[in-house]
C-alpha cells in the first residue's frame, strides 16, 4: 500500500487536497483545478492535504482560506530534502488554536513528515497548513511584500507561494472586502487561453462585470496554454505566445520560491560529473549516465526536493530542444536551478523563445566557464544565483507586474578601530559597496578625529558618516554598543578595520538573509592572507548552511535581533562569540553564506582581538599561493587573481 492509499484509509470521508501530486486522487488538485471562494463557511470532518515537497505545499498555504472548517487536520509531505528539520508547527495564542487539543509530528517512513492536529471544536483548516508550511521555511514571519494580491484562476497560487496573506478570488471577479477594506492592490488572473499574452484580450474572457474599480486583473497565461504542442497547432503561429518578443519578459513566468529554492546546501566538492537538462517523457529532466536524476513538474516549478538531489552533481549542460512542456515551463525551471546555485552552461547561444530568462541571466548560461575548476565553478554559481533571485525572485516580479518597488533597507556599518592609518583603507573597503543603502559609526577608539589620517580619510569618503569619539580605556563591547547607539538603519553590519570585502559583500548578506530567515548572516575566513609571510591560503569551509558562528568582521544582524539580547557584552575580547552565543540561546538563527567576497588580512597574533597562531591558517588548506591573491569576485584591480 502507497503512503498516500494509507492516508487516505486512516481518514474516511474526509475532504483531500493535494499539491504537487501526479497521481489521481480523489479530492481536490490544488494545482489543476479551480477552487473558488467558498460561498459560506463550509465544513468538513476531516481534511487531509498531501503535498509532493515543502515548497509545494507553501502553495497550499497561499489557498489557505478556501479550505473548510474541521476537528482534524492531517497534513502530509511525501518527499522533505534530508536538511529539513521536523516540521513543528508553533501555534499562537490567536482565537483559532485555543480548541488544539492534540497535536502529533511524526516521520511514518525516511523523507516523509506528517503533522496530525486535533482541535476540540470546528477550526480553520488552513491555519494548521500555513503553520506547518512555516515550520518548514524555517518558522520566519510569512510575510511577502507589497501589494496586499488577489489571486484567481488555475495555478494561481505559483505567483504569491507561502504568501498567507493572499485573497483568493473567482476568475469573473469581484475580489471578497476584508475587514472593511478592499481585498487587494494588485489583483493577477491565470488563464488557460493560448490568445493570452500582456496587454492582449483573451479570446474567451470570462465576465468582466464583476470586476469593480480599480479591480482589473493583470493576466498571464498557465503553461497549459503555452505548450508546444498548442503553439504548434494550426493557426497557432498568430497566437500571441507564439512571439518570441512576447516570451522575453521575465514576468510571464511564475516567480521563484526563494524562501525554500535557493543557495542552502551548495556543495563546494561535488562528488558526481556533469549532467544534462533534457527532455524525458514530456518533462524537463536532469540526466546523468543515462539515468533521470530529477523531473520536473510540468509546470517547470523547481522544488527543494529537486534541488537537494543536484547538489552533488558538478553542472547541468542544457539542451535547448522543445520539450513538451513549452518554452514558459523550460524558462521557468532554468529560473529555479539558476535561483538555487546550480552550474548551469549552454554550449549554444540561448533561443528567442527563453527571452524571459532576462538577458542577464542568459548571458551567464552562455559564458562558458570552467565547471571542472572548483572555485570558477562556485563564482559562476554565484553569479547565477544573484541574477536570477534578484530577477526572478517574488518581490521582483511583483514590481514587475505592476507593484511599487520596496524600500531597501538601510544598513548602518559599525567600524571600530584603534588605528588611524587604516581609516582611509576601511572607508575605502565599505565604499566599493554596491546595490546597497548604508551609512558608517566610525568609532574611533582612542584615536582623535583630528588626526590628518582621519581627517583626511573622512574627507574623501562620499557616504553619509557619523564619527563617535571613544575614550581608549572604554572596553571593546561598549564602543560597539555606543556605536549601534547612534545608528538609525534596520541592519547593523559589523566591519573590520584591515580585511578587504568585494563590492557585492553586504548585497550579498541582504540576499542571503532575504532567503534563509536568519537573524544573523555573515561568512567565515575562507580566504585569509598572511601578511607576515605573505601567502594567501584558500580554506577548506562549509558555507550556505544554518550554522552556530561566522566571521566577526562580517556580522550582519537584523537591528531588533540585536536589541533583543542586549547588544555586545562589555568585554576586551570574545565580543563576537559571546553574541552569537547569545542570539542562539534567545532562539535565533545564524546563516553563513559564501565565501567568495571576503578576504581576512592576519598578520602577528597580538595585533589582533582574535589572537589565533599563524599556523591554525595553515592547516584545512585547499590551496595556497604567495602574494596577495583575491578571487574574481572580489574585483580588485591591480592584484594578481587565483
Amino acid at each position: 500500500m502507497t503512503m498516500i492509499s494509507t492516508l487516505l484509509a486512516d481518514l474516511p470521508g474526509a475532504r483531500v487536497f493535494a499539491a504537487g501530486i501526479d497521481d489521481e486522487i480523489d479530492g481536490v488538485d490544488l494545482d489543476r483545478d479551480l477552487l473558488e471562494p467558498p460561498t459560506g463557511k463550509e465544513r468538513a470532518p476531516a481534511v487531509l492535504v498531501i503535498a509532493r515537497t515543502p515548497a509545494d505545499l507553501r502553495r497550499a498555504a497561499t489557498l489557505h482560506k478556501l479550505l473548510p472548517d474541521t476537528t482534524r487536520v492531517v497534513v502530509a509531505v511525501l518527499d522533505t530534502p534530508p536538511a529539513h528539520p521536523a516540521p513543528v508547527p508553533t501555534p499562537t495564542p490567536a482565537h483559532r488554536w485555543r480548541s488544539l487539543s492534540d497535536l502529533r509530528v511524526y516521520q511514518p517512513k525516511d523523507r516523509v513528515w506528517v503533522v496530525d492536529a486535533k482541535f476540540s471544536a470546528p477550526t480553520p483548516a488552513g491555519r494548521t497548513v500555513t503553520a506547518t508550511a512555516r515550520a518548514f521555511a524555517g518558522h520566519r514571519l510569512d510575510v511577502i511584500a507589497a501589494p496586499a494580491a488577489a489571486i484567481a484562476g488555475v495555478g494561481a497560487a505559483d505567483w504569491r507561494p507561502g504568501d498567507p496573506n493572499a485573497t483568493p478570488a473567482e476568475v469573473g471577479g469581484p475580489v471578497p472586502e476584508r475587514v472593511g477594506a478592499p481585498g487587494s492592490d494588485l489583483v493577477l488572473r491565470t488563464l488557460d487561453d493560448p490568445a493570452v499574452g500582456p496587454g492582449e484580450a483573451p479570446l474567451a474572457r470570462p465576465a468582466e462585470a464583476a470586476w469593480e474599480g480599480d479591480e482589473t486583473p493583470v493576466e498571464r497565461p498557465t503553461t497549459r496554454a503555452a505548450t508546444w504542442e498548442q503553439l504548434g497547432r494550426p493557426g497557432g503561429a498568430e497566437l500571441p505566445l507564439a512571439d518570441p518578443d512576447v516570451l522575453a519578459e521575465p514576468s510571464m513566468i511564475p516567480p521563484v520560491d526563494e524562501r525554500l529554492v535557493n543557495p542552502n546546501g551548495f556543495v563546494t566538492t561535488p562528488s558526481r560529473d556533469m549532467a544534462a537538462l533534457t527532455e524525458r517523457d514530456g518533462r524537463w529532466s536532469v540526466v546523468l549516465d543515462g539515468k533521470v536524476v530529477t523531473a520536473f513538474a510540468e509546470s517547470g516549478g523547481v522544488t527543494d526536493a529537486d534541488v537537494a538531489r543536484l547538489r552533488q552533481i558538478r553542472g547541468v549542460e542544457v539542451t535547448w530542444q522543445h520539450a513538451h512542456s513549452g518554452p514558459l515551463a523550460a524558462v521557468r525551471v532554468l529560473a529555479g536551478l539558476a535561483a538555487a546555485g546550480v552550474p548551469l552552461v549552454s554550449p549554444t547561444p540561448v533561443p528567442r523563445w527563453a527571452g524571459a530568462l532576462g538577458r542577464p541571466l542568459a548571458g551567464l548560461l552562455e559564458s562558458a566557464p570552467d565547471l571542472a575548476d572548483d572555485l570558477r565553478r562556485e563564482e559562476h554559481s554565484i553569479r547565477l544565483r544573484r541574477t536570477a533571485l534578484r530577477t526572478h525572485g517574488v518581490a521582483a516580479r511583483w514590481e514587475q507586474l505592476g507593484a511599487p518597488a520596496p524600500v531597501p533597507p538601510l544598513t548602518s556599518v559599525l567600524l571600530a578601530t584603534r588605528r588611524a592609518d587604516m581609516v582611509g583603507f576601511a572607508l575605502d573597503q565599505i565604499a566599493r559597496q554596491r546595490d546597497a543603502q548604508l551609512e558608517v559609526i566610525l568609532a574611533l577608539h582612542g584615536v582623535p578625529a583630528g588626526h590628518p589620517d582621519v581627517t583626511a580619510a573622512t574627507a574623501a569618503f562620499d557616504g553619509q558618516l557619523t564619527i563617535y569619539e571613544a575614550p581608549a580605556g572604554q572596553i571593546f563591547g561598549e564602543v560597539l554598543n555606543e556605536a549601534a547607539a547612534r545608528a538609525s538603519g534596520s541592519f547593523l553590519l559589523k566591519m573590520d578595520d584591515d580585511d578587504w570585502y568585494g563590492p557585492d559583500f553586504l548585497s550579498d548578506l541582504l540576499l542571503a538573509h532575504g532567503y534563509s530567515g536568519a537573524q544573523v548572516v555573515g561568512t567565515v575566513p575562507e580566504f585569509v592572507y598572511l601578511s607576515s609571510i605573505d601567502v594567501t591560503v584558500h580554506r577548506k569551509q562549509i558555507t550556505e548552511q544554518i550554522t552556530s558562528f561566522v566571521a566577526g568582521g562580517t556580522i550582519l544582524v537584523e537591528r531588533s535581533a540585536f536589541q533583543a539580547v542586549g547588544g555586545f557584552r562589555p568585554l576586551r575580547r570574545s565580543v563576537d562569540t559571546q553574541f552569537q552565543e547569545a542570539l542562539q540561546a534567545a532562539g535565533g538563527q545564524i546563516y553563513r553564506t559564501h565565501g567568495l567576497g571576503y578576504i581576512l588580512r592576519r598578520g602577528p597574533a597580538a595585533n589582533h582581538t582574535w589572537q589565533e597562531p599563524i599556523g591554525t591558517f595553515l592547516q584545512r588548506n585547499r590551496r595556497q599561493w604567495r602574494g596577495f591573491r583575491p578571487c574574481a569576485l572580489m574585483e580588485l584591480e591591480g592584484s594578481t587573481r587565483v
